[in-house]
């Protein structure tokens, strides 16, 4: 993959299908050139946040993985509110938070929306 690279998956938000995004996530990483903690560490943050974003209404989930110099971000949205419990919904973030460099998530009407940075190893913020 190139820093230019960006790949974008739309897949039902229900739970049976979240397998796509961890597929995804761990094959975007290794071709992003993360050693395997690395790959793991990003496949782990993509499947919490998924889940977070996940419905049984018939909405669709769309991620976007995008290669650059040091790092992969990923978007992710679905147009739905979230429901999550308060104690499910810290318990996920301060995990994703121990496995990325940065993570979001905000509602914005009936939209959910996410964004995740796992840099590799050695490399630091700019």
């Amino acid at each position: 993959m190139t820093e230019t690279d960006e790949v974008v998956l739309r897949f039902p938000a229900r739970p049976e299908y979240l397998r796509l995004g961890r597929l995804a996530a761990a094959d975007v990483a290794s071709r992003a050139g993360f050693d395997y903690e690395e790959i793991e560490d990003l496949r782990i943050a993509v499947s919490e946040m998924c889940a977070m974003l996940s419905s049984d209404d018939g909405a669709e989930l769309t991620l976007t993985f995008r290669v650059e110099a040091d790092a992969v971000t990923v978007g992710g949205s679905s147009p739905h509110a979230r429901s999550e419990a308060t104690e499910d919904l810290a318990l996920a973030q301060a995990l994703v938070a121990a496995v990325v460099d940065e993570h979001d998530l905000s509602t914005d009407g009936d939209v959910s929306t996410f964004r995740l940075v796992k840099r590799r190893a050695g490399t630091t913020r700019p």
